[in-house]
């Protein structure tokens, strides 16, 4: 039988689940599984995968809604199946195959709430159980230095030594150290947090079905103090590393606590400052010409 593009893909997905790669399996299959529906077919062959279908295919995910970081993710996929594809001499080599098309971040795309909206999330009351759970692992992410989901799952008291938090982020395995005081050692207690072992199908099953839970769980609190931004487990990451830019923590130290090898990683993060405080700073550094 000869291997197409779909055939090819499901390979590369079972080689990834073999090797633990659960979250790239997934995103293979949803690639591969959208640019199924947009052809209007099962099975892709190598040679639907062209610059102009590509492009047409682009053309069509901004038209059905889809986020520009959503279309990157499926290119960057399709484009990594298909160069495993052409080293196993599947495929042909075409020069820019993927050029024209956008598989970069979208950094317009600011996911930070700001303090008020925040602050009212985070602490406003609320009387279903429920979300008080949901805003209870909301109010510790944050807290934690913009922790993700899937690390806040790992964590109980036995991570706190001497007053500092330790963990090792489960993206990147790089060690993160937090000095905690009482109140949030109390916080991390309270965690209905559940040990996953994401090295396992099951594992990661779970977790995604615990991180799609707790996403819909935010809608419905942010609807309830009725905040219109559309925000997810990844909105408290972004948000404590804009509002530390603007309470003047250095860069630096907010890549470190957010656990980012690269300084470039962290300005992803960081919405960019208004024309009112761009213009207040710049009053302050040219104050030594006596100008205003």
């Amino acid at each position: 039988m000869k291997v197409t593009f779909s055939s090819f893909t499901q390979t590369c997905i079972n080689k990834q689940k073999s090797c633990g790669s659960f979250s790239t399996a997934h995103l293979y299959g949803c690639a591969a599984h959208s640019f199924s529906e947009y052809l209007g077919r099962d099975t892709i062959r190598f040679g639907d995968i062209t610059t102009q279908a590509l492009k047409l295919y682009e053309k069509y995910l901004i038209r059905t809604s889809h986020s520009f970081n959503t279309i990157s993710t499926y290119m960057r996929m399709l484009r990594a199946i298909y160069n495993k594809a052409i080293m196993a001499g599947l495929a042909r080599f075409v020069f820019n195959l993927f050029h024209d098309v956008f598989t970069g971040i979208d950094r317009n795309h600011k996911k930070a709430l700001d303090e008020s909206n925040l602050k009212e999330i985070l602490t406003g009351e609320v009387k279903s159980l429920a979300l008080k759970r949901v805003q209870l692992m909301a109010a510790a992410m944050y807290r934690l230095c913009g922790m993700p989901f899937v690390d806040l799952q790992h964590l109980g008291i036995h991570s706190v030594v001497d007053g500092v938090l330790k963990y090792n982020r489960q993206k990147t395995g790089s060690c993160v150290n937090i000095p905690v005081n009482r109140n949030v050692c109390k916080l991390i207690k309270l965690l209905p947090v559940s040990d996953l072992d994401l090295s396992t199908e099951s594992g990661y099953k779970r977790y995604q079905s615990l991180l799609r839970n707790f996403n819909a769980g935010l809608k419905r609190l942010a609807k309830a103090f009725g905040v219109k931004i559309s925000i997810s487990s990844y909105t408290f990451r972004h948000s404590w590393a804009t509002n530390a830019l603007h309470h003047h923590v250095p860069v630096e130290v907010i890549s470190s606590a957010l656990g980012h090898s690269d300084i470039r990683t962290t300005q992803i993060y960081l919405k960019g400052f208004d024309a009112e405080e761009i213009g207040k700073a710049n009053s302050k550094v040219c104050k030594c010409l006596n100008v205003r």
